[in-house]
């Protein structure tokens, strides 16, 4: 007998239009002098990493030395990107709340901000795995929890590893990162979701590409 499928799926340019960190610099770097140049640098590191062409751990660590943000600014991001929800899914939503007990998301991003706006989606917060801002007593962003294994290189794979999920695992995301988690075993297939963007070398390793959520909902089938 076949078990139910585990859809474990990424959040930035996938469950939202967006990457969620970008925004964040966007907001926090609005009001100085080299904010142009500086969104420059942080999009192209976004991208490469993405794309798998430099380690997401130092990626990350180059991104947020960036620009300095508060508690104010995450707040500011979650509303944001309540407004933010990937097109197709806006639309129909049937299906993240009828497998709500069967999805999960796993993602680079930080849970401050992923873990309000996907339970607009029906997915509860034990069923979301991301990184942590850390903050010091007048609410500036001081880092990220070091310790969680979102924080490094590989740490989607490790993430999904650990969750020991009974039945067939399916990761559906944008960048190489979810690639990895079906290269390096911790998930049955791949699935390149590329309605907000597409990436050549992420797609060329996908068992599926996804245009569009409701092309995913009537085709969703259990991994033998």
């Amino acid at each position: 007998m076949l078990k139910p499928t585990n859809y474990i799926i990424d959040f930035d340019s996938t469950i939202i239009r967006c990457e969620s960190l970008d925004e964040l610099a966007r907001i926090a770097l609005r009001n100085k002098a080299d904010h142009e140049d500086t969104m420059i640098t942080l999009e192209r590191l976004t991208i490469d990493a993405m794309d798998g062409k430099i380690a997401f751990d130092e990626a990350l660590r180059q991104r947020l030395a960036l620009f300095q943000a508060t508690r104010e600014h995450v707040n500011e991001l979650t509303q944001f990107l309540h407004g933010q929800i990937t097109t197709s899914l806006k639309n129909d939503m049937t299906w993240f709340n009828a497998n709500s007990d069967r999805i999960y998301v796993v993602s680079g991003g930080f849970e401050d901000y992923i873990k309000p706006v996907v339970a607009l989606l029906g997915i509860a917060p034990e069923r979301v795995f991301a990184n942590r801002f850390t903050y010091d007593d007048a609410g500036d962003v001081t880092g990220y929890d070091h310790t969680s294994l979102l924080s490094r290189q590989g740490g989607k794979v490790d993430q999904v590893v650990s969750m020991k999920l009974s039945g067939p695992v399916i990761m559906i995301g944008d960048g190489y990162t979810d690639y990895e988690v079906k290269a390096h075993k911790a998930a049955d297939e791949f699935w390149a979701f590329t309605e907000n963007v597409h990436r050549g070398r992420v797609t060329e390793n996908a068992d599926r590409i996804i245009e569009t959520f409701p092309t995913v909902a009537p085709k969703l089938v259990l991994v033998s």
